[in-house]
């Protein structure tokens, strides 16, 4: 079956299938991130479709959400190109509109995956960093060690690790002699 054109009655008894189990499509779902349970979910469809392996619930899953998110993405482009009333796009899939339950959801992950990004990236900017001449230093021998070769760039990195390396070795002989 997993190769087979499905009807439009089977996709929409498959979507409300789908709809039914709903720690598989809202993230706002207790369920939504136990893997137990979703695997139940995805049993349950696929049970009740007649299909014979979970893999081919979430392909189908993967699939129809795919068409779901093209769709809605054709449509909003249409309607903001300045196109005239009669040429904005208009999907002629007839079980399309039987997956609206979806249509925040999208949104909710993305937002939610971009605040997250934000966050992160204020986080790091607003982190202290020095800007002394050693960071200076830092950044012209990497710039640098970037215009060189690769190897000849390892080389020469190890050779200065190994100068600070044995600087801080004498500091350190230095310092336990005076104590």
């Amino acid at each position: 079956m997993a190769n087979q054109r499905w009807s439009t009655e089977k996709n929409i008894q498959f979507i409300n299938e789908y709809h039914r189990q709903e720690c598989l499509w809202d993230p706002k779902h207790l369920q939504y991130k136990n893997r137990d349970a979703r695997d139940a979910a995805y049993k349950i469809i696929m049970e009740a479709m007649e299909m014979q392996c979970v893999k081919e619930v979430v392909g189908k899953i993967r699939s129809l959400r795919n068409t779901y998110n093209n769709e809605l993405l054709k449509a909003k482009k249409s309607n903001t190109t300045g196109m005239a009333t009669n040429d904005l796009y208009i999907s002629k899939i007839p079980w399309l509109c039987h997956l609206d339950f979806l249509k925040n959801i999208d949104s909710y992950t993305r937002e939610n995956t971009e605040n997250m990004a934000v966050d992160a990236l204020e986080k790091v900017s607003t982190q202290h960093f020095l800007n002394d001449e050693f960071d200076l230093f830092g950044q012209t021998i990497a710039e640098q060690l970037r215009q060189l070769p690769l190897e000849i760039a390892l080389k020469t990195e190890e050779m200065i690790l190994s100068t600070v390396r044995k600087q801080r070795i004498k500091l350190a002989k230095q310092q336990t002699s005076t104590q």
